[in-house]
């Protein structure tokens, strides 16, 4: 079909109009982008004048999180290479805990605990969580106050400030440059605290949305009666954690070698026939005597599918013995005492000791040793693996932390080297003479490689429950 002059005409002249648009199109786009780049420079150029103006800010991010959970801490509007000194605080049980470090600002006048170092202060180097596992107790009476947490229900809540030039070891009397709040929880919104107030004595903890959920039992050592912070924690990760109290509590033993490992048993059994608990997905945790605890538990309850041991004691001085009805079998002649607090690591050592067997049925076994624990000698966890048989050898993983001490905890945890009972719950210790119930009790570690310890086995065990008894088979 031929075109007609006119046709042409409109193809020509429709030609040179798209050519026209499509070159004012690109016009357009070459200026819309240049007004973005003057945009762009623009808006640092405000914010570094709002900084100017302004003043320096500090900001915590999350504001609100979970204690086993990082923060990003900035700090802008400073002058270039500016020192300032940042400091943490929090009440907790009526005591002042702080934390300080020194930090020298970059070019931009600006900070950041990820990629600045604290030159001076509570620590030093680069510890985007130093202000929080260095903190230390200024107004209390004992000599090693330990920041424990008594009602998980409520958040941690943390001033931190900021204060020009270096001020590490001076009192603070000036305003702050700039300061904020930021609250730390160890029980998730939508974790329930169920209190228990018949037979047995402690506290469950059930996660947010439908069961049934994998089931634990969580304890810690013979010093104190109940801590229900690891056990809020697991149960924010989604397990139904029984925190059950064995000593020192209405109707429970003193001593610790009079408590009753059938009461323990008895309270396990009854938390898994509960209907919110997966009785397939089972396991059990504890530290110190706990830990202990934990392993007798498994060597006599096969539903028990992992077992986490953290510087627990493994031994018995009697083959298939796990209790025994006294701590004559313990050499009080091998406690001693220094000036940082009676050591009792060798009071375990016996002439023919017994592993617990927790591997016998078949139980996994994840056990966090601190090389630097001064209440239960490394060398017993190198016999418990060392007297596995064969057959469950592969059951068990070991892992050890240089520089850490007896009390591993969650992460973030303050480390704390030694602790003062008081007379009254030293006395309870069966093996301790009475000479040294007025004294500190050791715990050994020291503040970083402590603090790296609990961050990392936090992970493992987190990992070992979930590989164990969260996602195993039904």
């Amino acid at each position: 079909m031929s075109l007609s002059d006119d046709d042409v005409l409109v193809l020509i002249r429709n030609k040179e109009m798209t050519a026209r648009v499509s070159y004012t199109i690109q016009k357009s786009l070459r200026r819309l982008n240049v007004l973005r780049n003057h945009m762009t420079v623009l808006t640092r150029v405000c914010t570094s004048l709002a900084n100017q103006s302004h003043g320096p800010c500090i900001t915590v991010t999350p504001s609100v999180g979970m204690v086993d959970e990082k923060v990003n801490i900035d700090v802008r509007g400073l002058d270039a290479k500016q020192i300032v000194t940042v400091v943490a605080d929090v009440e907790e049980n009526g005591m002042q805990f702080e934390s300080r470090c020194v930090y020298q600002a970059d070019g931009n006048g600006e900070i950041n605990n990820f990629s600045n170092e604290s030159i001076d202060g509570s620590f030093k180097g680069i510890e985007p969580m130093g202000l929080f596992w260095s903190l230390t107790c200024l107004s209390s009476p004992k000599k090693s106050a330990r920041l424990v947490k008594k009602n998980v229900c409520t958040p941690m809540n943390f001033n931190i400030k900021v204060y020009p030039d270096n001020q590490n070891k001076v009192t603070l009397t000036q305003e702050p440059l700039t300061e904020t709040r930021v609250q730390r929880l160890y029980q998730k919104p939508g974790v329930r605290r169920i209190q228990l107030t018949g037979r047995f004595k402690g506290a469950i903890f059930i996660p947010e949305g439908e069961g049934p959920f994998p089931g634990l039992i969580d304890m810690f050592g013979g010093l104190v009666s109940l801590i229900e912070t690891r056990a809020a924690l697991l149960a924010s990760h989604g397990y139904a954690t029984l925190a059950l109290s064995y000593l020192h509590g209405e109707g429970l033993p003193d001593m610790l070698y009079d408590a009753d490992f059938n009461y323990i048993k008895e309270a396990y059994e009854w938390f898994i026939e509960q209907d919110y608990i997966d009785k397939n997905r089972l396991g059990a945790v504890g530290l110190c005597f706990g830990g202990f605890m934990s392993l007798a538990l498994a060597s006599v309850l096969p539903q028990i599918r992992a077992v986490v041991n953290i510087n627990g004691i493994t031994i018995t001085p009697e083959e298939n013995t796990i209790m025994c009805n006294s701590a004559d079998w313990l050499d009080k002649e091998k406690v001693f005492n220094t000036e940082e607090g009676v050591v009792i690591t060798d009071v375990y050592d016996c002439d023919n000791p017994w592993p617990v067997p927790a591997w016998q049925h078949g139980a996994k076994i994840l056990v966090i040793v601190g090389e630097d624990d001064k209440q239960v000698h490394p060398k017993w966890h190198t016999f418990y693996y060392e007297s596995c048989p064969s057959q469950f050898k592969a059951n068990i993983k070991v892992h050890r932390y240089p520089g850490a001490g007896h009390m591993i905890e969650p992460p973030y945890a303050p480390h704390t080297r030694a602790v003062t009972p008081g007379r009254k719950r030293m006395r309870t210790i069966n093996f301790v003479p009475e000479k040294f119930h007025d004294e500190d009790m050791m715990a050994g570690g020291w503040p970083d490689t402590h603090a790296h310890a609990q961050e990392d086995a936090w992970m493992k065990v987190l990992n070992f429950l979930e590989e164990n008894v969260r996602s195993v088979s039904q």
